[in-house]
């Protein structure tokens, strides 16, 4: 028997025993002590945290939630980790304020807002908001009437805006909730089954100034966050899409940049640039100057993660103190 103690970003510790053969996630369950997790497959990233001291082995991964760079500095997905040692681990999100623990719900659908061609908004009225408190950057899986798969969608809105909810979803040719967006069953009043909230991806409050790079509809948890943050902290968002007739909420953007201390937006289009929009993609509205003294949070495709990591690894910004948004939206 070993012990694991968690450390979370807010300074609070618990510690608890990990049996033999038991990971960190599993002894964490049986203690019911609030570690954050989802799919116990290592896929989705909930349960992400650093250790920085101990002996540990993971599992392997069938798609590697996290790089070759990121294990050497001690990142793991707890779900997967067993302790060899006693261990301490370094969690993203603080202990408190803890979100609701992880549950069915039920929803009303509101509105459907096409933004773009390809981006749908959907509000949504959740039935027992008492039992939804999430924290900004987390996600929940919905699941639209007479459809048997769930999917999984960061939530765009603020906790403060409850009991409506805020989801940015992508429409993908076949996808099935995709498929129902464009159906004549999305409409105000649909009953939604939903499960969360989920995710340990959480604002990183540690350094002077924040800053978002998000691609798509991975704008949704940065939303969240500057949302939640009410102008408290300086803020960067640097924020791309491909085409200008993919691009969403760019004057709502602008309006939040204009009405929110110490927010500043950049918006960038790998096609079609003009006027304030430049050419290229989130990554490259990222100046060197932006980088030092920042906290760095990263959320989109992967290709454009990858290349926002890269970037601020060869700016000398170390695997731990850049947070990414590991899991892969579904439509």
């Amino acid at each position: 028997m070993f012990r694991a103690t968690l450390h979370f970003q807010d300074g609070a510790a618990l510690t608890l025993p990990v049996a033999d053969g038991e990971t960190v996630v599993e002894a964490a369950l049986n203690a019911e002590l609030p570690l954050r997790s989802d799919c116990m497959s290592g896929s989705c990233g909930s349960c992400i945290a650093r250790c920085t001291s101990g002996e540990v082995i993971c599992d392997p991964m069938d798609q590697p939630i996290v790089d070759a760079d990121e294990i050497f500095a001690g990142i793991y997905p707890t779900c997967l980790t067993r302790l060899r040692s006693d261990a301490h681990f370094e969690l993203d999100y603080p202990l408190t304020p803890q979100p609701s623990p992880a549950g069915r719900q039920r929803g009303r659908l509101v509105r459907i807002d096409r933004l773009a061609a390809t981006i749908s908004r959907l509000i949504i009225e959740v039935e027992d908001p008492d039992n939804f408190r999430f924290q900004p950057g987390q996600y929940l899986r919905l699941r639209p009437p007479g459809l048997k798969v769930a999917r999984a969608y960061s939530i765009a809105s603020a906790p403060n805006a409850l009991p409506m909810i805020e989801l940015l979803i992508r429409h993908v040719p076949g996808g099935q909730v995709s498929g129902w967006l464009d159906s004549d069953a999305a409409t105000a009043g649909a009953k939604l089954a939903l499960q969360g909230p989920l995710g340990g991806f959480a604002l990183d409050d540690r350094a002077e100034r924040s800053v978002f790079i998000v691609g798509g509809t991975g704008l949704a948890p940065a939303l969240s966050m500057i949302r939640a943050s009410g102008g408290k902290r300086p803020m960067l968002l640097c924020f791309g899409c491909s085409r200008r007739e993919d691009l969403f909420l760019e004057d709502e953007l602008r309006h939040l940049a204009a009405t929110t201390a110490g927010l500043e937006v950049r918006i960038a289009l790998m096609e079609g640039a003009s006027g304030s929009i430049a050419s290229g993609t989130a990554v490259a509205l990222l100046a060197p100057e932006d980088i030092a003294g920042a906290s760095h949070h990263l959320c989109g495709p992967p290709a454009m993660v990858d290349a926002a990591r890269t970037v601020l690894r060869a700016a000398g910004i170390a695997p731990g103190h850049i947070r990414a948004e590991r899991f892969a939206i579904g439509g």
